[in-house]
């Protein structure tokens, strides 16, 4: 169970030394041409848990821009910003136990210019979620850098004979069940295993962008491309009550970031991460009607505060997601999404007169 809004955490006890979570074994013939070694992935993921950690509480945004890129790039700095804003002082999350995920080439084809990592955060070893964080090169020999990070659930929730009541949730926060990712493919060599239809399965990220994107009340729970569930019907759901007769809201999504390896999972079906960016506008439904913020939200901090009213606003936000796509086309399964409570990337409004 997870709290959006509250905490992203559950507790059990995390995998034992060298034990890497979500992941089995299986073997299949093919020359081994790896996107890099597992000793030059180690340096590479260290060198980012190190240095973005760093940037961030120097607020350097060009250091920062050594070490990361695309999408994750920009939801840093944004994080950045609002944390400024509010004159923060928390800490930056920190990457600990990694298990890498090194993909391998096709016979004849050239090494992969991606690969991805599972880790925890220090002071939550024993959560039962890993962000996925994935890495890209321009061009070989070129600087690897950190483009994307999402959080699946890793460890299945320990079931005891008498289990304790979960308590009420408090007022705005969402309860959620994950769904806990499916073990990945591993190749005879150790490589993780790439999906044989990658363009076909990456496009799931597009249905999705085009799934949550609806005026209020309209979203549709009901998608013959997705299974129903906390991150899909619930969402809209969700979004869906937002809905006050004095306002008019919209979303609109797209699909942004380059592309990522789409992992073959055991069972056969691929892992997807997605990466959307999605714009949400909101304006009084007459001239009469204005929007008032609550006093500290984000929007508010990123405004200037001041108990404003306001015409009209548009928010950007970064949204990451992960999605097993089944092999025999049945529609998708959204194993675990931030759009609940996605980072801002910038806010503008025009002031009610």
């Amino acid at each position: 169970m997870v709290l959006i809004g509250a905490v992203m955490t559950g507790c059990a006890p995390a995998a034992g030394p060298g034990q890497a979570p979500g992941i089995s074994a299986s073997s299949a013939a093919g020359t081994v041409i790896p996107a890099l070694t597992e000793a030059q992935a180690q340096d590479v993921f260290e060198r980012f848990a190190r240095e973005s950690v760093a940037a961030q509480e120097n607020g350097d945004s060009a250091a920062l821009g050594e070490v990361e890129g695309g999408p994750l790039l920009e939801e840093s700095q944004a994080d950045g910003r609002l944390r400024k804003a509010r004159g923060d002082a928390d800490a930056p999350r920190r990457y600990v136990r990694p298990t890498y995920l090194i993909p391998q080439a096709a016979p004849g084809q050239p090494a992969p210019r991606a690969f991805a990592v599972l880790s925890k955060v220090e002071g939550k070893e024993t959560d039962r979620s890993s962000y996925l964080i994935h890495f890209t090169r321009a061009a070989d020999g070129g600087k690897w850098k950190a483009v994307a990070s999402a959080w699946v659930l890793t460890e299945a929730p320990v079931r005891t004979a008498s289990p304790a009541p979960s308590p009420s949730p408090k007022e705005g926060v969402i309860t959620v069940r994950p769904e806990v990712m499916p073990p990945l493919a591993r190749e005879a060599s150790g490589a993780v295993g790439l999906s044989a239809a990658p363009a076909a399965a990456s496009g799931v990220c597009g249905h999705y962008a085009q799934y949550l994107s609806f005026t209020v009340p309209a979203g549709r729970p009901d998608s013959p491309d997705f299974e129903r569930g906390d991150f899909t019907s619930k969402l809209v759901d969700y979004f869906n009550g937002w809905n006050d007769d004095r306002l008019q809201r919209t979303f609109s999504y797209r699909a942004v970031g380059g592309e990522l390896p789409v992992f073959r999972l055991d069972n056969g079906d691929s892992l997807v991460t997605c990466t959307l960016e999605g714009t949400h506008r909101v304006r009084g439904a007459t001239p009469a009607n204005w929007i008032n913020l609550n006093a500290g939200s984000d929007s508010d901090t990123l405004l200037g505060g001041g108990a404003r009213k306001w015409a009209s606003l548009e928010e950007v936000w970064a949204v990451t997601a992960v999605v097993e796509v089944p092999q025999d086309g049945s529609p998708a399964k959204v194993l675990a999404t931030d759009a609940y409570g996605a980072t801002k990337l910038s806010v503008k409004g025009v002031e009610w007169k």
